[in-house]
């Protein structure tokens, strides 16, 4: 989700998405460092931890889409992809005895969310800041879902490691795509420091006071 600004911009990130962003990515992270040392891993345990994934990935997108300045367009395929990572979290919880059939849901919503992020990213370049960053993220995400809907994964245990190191990798880059997200003082229209905004997103349950558009 692109949000870099230049410090006299007004945020692409509304009140609360931050936040939302930020515990998302936390989650995201929890959930692939689970992937990757649960013991004895088993398709449904496996399966249970990529719906999770995929519930953390839907509401990131879906509160970028609803509380971002981003575009029309970037919004609506954030939203569809959100959709589309609801769907494939079902899907993955009733994936059955099909570690090929697990790998192409997760890898499907992967591929979709890549699509939108990467989209939304080049979308808005003329008014978001360092978004090639964002669009490098989205094209990772599609790489990593493509690899994983193709790959011959033959057993669990292969699966769960690869899809759980991207797991977490994505949290780490949903946290800091958070973090360093800059924020605007209250009523002041002075940007915060990353230091200053990490103190303000934790601290804040209020939300920073961004701007949506018009």
């Amino acid at each position: 989700m692109p949000t870099y600004e230049e410090a006299d911009a007004a945020p692409v990130f509304g009140r609360g998405v931050r936040q939302t962003v930020l515990a998302m990515g936390v989650c995201s992270v929890v959930i692939g460092v689970a992937t990757v040392i649960w013991p004895d891993k088993s398709l449904s345990t496996v399966g249970n931890l990529f719906m999770f994934s995929l519930l953390c990935s839907a509401v990131t997108l879906a509160a970028v889409a609803f509380g971002s300045r981003l575009g029309r367009f970037p919004r609506a395929l954030l939203l569809l992809a959100a959709l589309v990572s609801l769907l494939t979290a079902a899907l993955c919880f009733r994936a059955g005895d099909w570690t090929l059939l697990l790998a192409m849901w997760l890898g499907l919503a992967w591929s979709v969310r890549g699509i939108a992020h990467a989209v939304a990213g080049v979308w808005d370049d003329d008014e978001v800041t360092g978004s090639g960053k964002q669009e490098v993220f989205g094209l990772l995400t599609l790489t990593a879902g493509l690899v994983i809907a193709i790959a011959p994964f033959d057993d669990i245990e292969t699966l769960a490691l690869v899809a759980g190191c991207c797991i977490t990798l994505f949290g780490v880059l949903e946290i800091w795509t958070a973090v360093r997200s800059p924020a605007a003082v209250r009523g002041a229209g002075v940007a915060l420091t990353p230091d200053e905004h990490l103190t303000t997103v934790i601290a804040s349950a209020g939300g920073s006071g961004g701007r949506t558009r018009d």
